[in-house]
């Protein structure tokens, strides 16, 4: 006596053969064209006996070194991210700006210890806005006449991040009263300037 599955398999072994006597008998038959390439693939292969060693030149150096710059200005107009590192900051620098951040904040104040204020105040130009915490004091003055504006920032290091907008505009390193600086001159374009 034949168990569950072994019948199974006898049920499925008559139903196959049954179907495969039903399908009728065909042949295949090649393409000309793969005919014609397949003769001439082989002809090939007896007349060369081994294959020859080839030499680089420079021409093969060449055509990678211009994939290579090619792939460069591609990432580049994509939006690729570049770093910026600069004593005293480091950022992340994409096609319309770069977000800048300090290298160092280990034993740095937690909190605002003294407030700056600009010495000097050009005529004209009044105090909009102000607003002061123990992370950041911000000061925003604008002339009305002309439309020009100066914004004083202060942060403590823990809290600072700042998006530079240096499309068009190289950010240049520099020393105020001794300490690291980053210095944008938007003159060409909007008659100011930004220092962080």
């Amino acid at each position: 006596m034949l168990s569950g599955e072994q019948l199974l398999k006898q049920a499925f072994s008559e139903v196959a053969a049954i179907k495969y006597e039903q399908v009728p008998e065909y042949r295949h038959i090649f393409s000309l064209r793969y005919r014609i390439r397949k003769h001439k693939l082989l002809r090939s292969l007896e007349r060369k006996t081994a294959p020859e060693p080839r030499a680089h030149t420079g021409r093969f150096r060449l055509k990678y070194l211009v994939l290579t710059v090619i792939m460069a200005c591609v990432l580049a107009l994509t939006g690729f991210i570049f770093m910026y590192f600069s004593d005293g900051f480091k950022g992340k620098v994409y096609h319309d700006n770069t977000w800048l951040f300090p290298t160092d904040i280990e034993d740095c104040p937690k909190r605002l210890e003294n407030i700056y204020s600009l010495p000097y105040i050009p005529n004209g130009f009044i105090l909009l806005a102000e607003d002061e915490t123990d992370y950041i004091h911000y000061s925003f003055y604008k002339n009305e006449t002309t439309g020009q504006s100066i914004t004083f920032c202060q942060y403590i290091k823990s809290v600072f991040n700042v998006h530079a907008n240096t499309e068009g505009f190289e950010l240049v390193e520099t020393k105020i009263n001794g300490c690291n600086a980053v210095y944008i001159d938007y003159s060409p374009k909007w008659n100011c300037a930004d220092v962080i």
